[in-house]
């Protein structure tokens, strides 16, 4: 099984040793809804992108979610009661055992799974907990159900998540999540640790400030400020007295209806987004997501989050959005040039009408530049002793670099193309 650790030199993650940027896709009910040779198939067309990490969600999420039509089609965590309904004092062995196989072959496939141990419906205290009470577990359901967690899963190299979409706007809520964290911290000393948070969401220095927690995970979300959110968050985090890997979790998910207003994001949105998590310092790892795969949707199948993000792609459409190989050229790039501790350097940029996204690193020395738009842009600095490369993002492929340094700024002039573009610094 892949040993997954902290570089203790730097903030980012070694996977048996060797430093890995960690590309995940989500797919938050795979225990739930693909079968085996869906699941087998899945694998390997991630793996060929690039990706070689996954979001999984233990619990389905019941408020945003696919449904099958047909019954006995799903996989359930718990036993039904009498009334039909989850008995949360029996959870189903069988789907515990099924999901234990799922990661065993992810794992085979190179992915480190990151689990998500409580979604906020099952949690006192949460706007999940208002819409689906009777989820909710108690202190002792909680108890009994991580170590059933422990035990099913953390030998296999996993990360956990202790929470799901929480904006932790309630003590019970941060008290409930910081039990489950010293539980996990206590029976799974050697597995990672982080939290799932919602949009805009200060985590509470109870869950931050202390040992709890080995990285700071964050969501930049579907809606407003899904463009901007991605740098301010990481840059708040690299900001956080505790230093620690940074990793954007959430941002848009391709296909994904704007959540309060119309169109849906396109790959450009999610580049955008993406490299945006990078420049600010979120420079351990990334999640990415495709409408439909991570609720796993079937044509003509209900779903309960349409309001919020649109009706999903199927599954086997979602599959093949381009900004799969946008993101897993992504990794590539952050791993071949070692841009896991970027700092946002805005203050740098002068004069610009793209929207640029500037980034500086002290060691190894490296700056990044992402441009949105094709428009000349002047950075106030000189960097003319640097090895420069360019990439055209939307066609992946690297292009020719025109830049030039007068008066100690350096001035790159506007790009031959009309996509996004990154330009890579070395010092």
């Amino acid at each position: 099984m892949p040993r997954v650790t902290i570089d203790s030199s730097a903030p980012r993650f070694l996977v048996d040793g060797e430093p890995q940027f960690l590309l995940s896709d989500t797919i938050w009910c795979a225990f739930a809804r693909p079968t085996l040779g869906e699941w087998r198939a899945y694998l390997r067309l991630r793996r060929r992108q690039g990706f070689n990490a996954l979001n999984i969600n233990i619990l389905s999420i019941p408020h945003d979610r696919s449904a099958s039509t047909v019954a006995g089609v799903e996989r359930s965590p718990f036993l039904p009661a009498a009334d039909g309904s989850w008995d949360l004092d029996r959870p189903d062995p069988a789907y515990f055992a099924n999901a234990r196989a799922m990661l065993e072959l992810a794992i085979e496939h190179g992915m480190v799974p990151t689990l998500v141990v409580l979604w906020c419906n099952y949690v006192p205290g949460t706007w999940g907990a208002a819409l689906t009470p009777e989820l909710v577990l108690t202190e002792e359901q909680t108890d009994r159900y991580v170590d059933l967690v422990i035990e099913s899963f953390a030998d296999l190299g996993v990360t956990f998540a202790a929470s799901g979409d929480d904006n932790f706007t309630d003590p019970r809520s941060a008290d409930r999540y910081e039990r489950v964290l010293r539980r996990l911290r206590e029976k799974a000393p050697d597995t990672l640790l982080t939290l799932h948070p919602g949009v805009y969401v200060t985590q509470p220095p109870q869950l931050t400030g202390g040992d709890l927690m080995d990285y700071y995970s964050y969501q930049a979300g579907h809606d407003e400020g899904w463009d901007t959110q991605p740098g301010e968050q990481a840059t708040g985090l690299r900001a956080m007295p505790v230093r620690r890997p940074i990793v954007s979790m959430e941002p848009c998910y391709e296909g994904h209806g704007y959540g309060k207003g119309s169109g849906r994001h396109t790959a450009a949105d999610v580049r955008l987004a993406s490299w945006s998590s990078v420049l600010a310092g979120a420079g351990a790892g990334l999640g990415y997501g495709a409408h439909g795969v991570w609720s796993w949707h079937r044509p003509g199948e209900p779903f309960n989050g349409e309001h919020f993000s649109g009706t999903p792609f199927p599954a086997d459409v979602a599959l093949r959005f381009d900004g799969a190989w946008d993101v897993g050229l992504l990794r590539r790039l952050v791993e071949a040039h070692g841009l896991h501790d970027l700092a946002s350097r805005q203050d740098l940029v002068v004069g610009d009408r793209s929207g640029a996204r500037f980034g500086l690193q002290e060691s190894p020395r490296r700056a990044a530049l992402y441009l949105p738009h094709p428009f000349a842009v002047t950075i106030d600095a000189d960097l003319s002793g640097w090895q420069v490369e360019c990439w055209n993002l939307g066609a992946r492929n690297r292009d020719r670099p025109n830049l030039t340094v007068e008066d100690g700024r350096t001035r790159i002039e506007q790009p031959e193309f009309l996509s996004d573009s990154l330009f890579l610094f070395t010092g």
